[in-house]
Formats: C-alpha cells, structure tokens, sequence
C-alpha cells in the first residue's frame, strides 16, 4: 500500500486532503500539534475507508518533524505522496 504523510491534518484543508488520499488508496499518515486534532483526522481518514497513522508533532519542531517523519515511514513504508498546510 502507497503511504502519504499530511502535515497540518488538523480541521480544514489538511484533513480534506488526508481523507482524499485514503478514498484514492493511500494510507495516510496525519500530522498535527495536537491529539484531538490527529485524532480526529485519522477516524475520518478511517471513515473514508482509509489506514490512518496519528503523529502529534509541531511542524515548527525539526526534532519532533524528523521523529514523526521516521515513525510515519517505519509504519507505513517509503512516503509516496507528501503535503503540508503549514506556510
């Protein structure tokens, strides 16, 4: 299964595009600052009919970017999809 890390999956355009890519297939890895926020982007991922990867980690963060990233990727498998709301 192709994996996809969406960075800034909070409410809104992230998590739009988070559930996109698991209706196309994907599974999804959804990054937020938050627990809810991931939370709630991976049931919708899963509603979608989706595999969802919580990772709470502050894009602002290099440290906890590069965990979440390596965490996403030994779940998942190589990345081959990436988006990002963060500016």
């Amino acid at each position: 299964m192709a994996g996809a890390v969406v960075i800034g999956a909070g409410p809104g355009i992230g998590r739009a595009v988070a559930v996109r890519l698991a209706r196309e297939g994907l599974a999804v890895a959804v990054m937020a600052r938050t627990k809810e926020s991931v939370e709630a982007a991976a049931r919708a991922v899963a509603a979608a009919g989706g595999k969802a990867l919580p990772l709470v980690a502050d894009a602002t963060d290099e440290v906890a970017s590069r965990a979440a990233l390596d965490a996403a990727e030994a779940a998942l498998g190589p990345r081959t999809w990436w988006s990002t709301t963060r500016r």
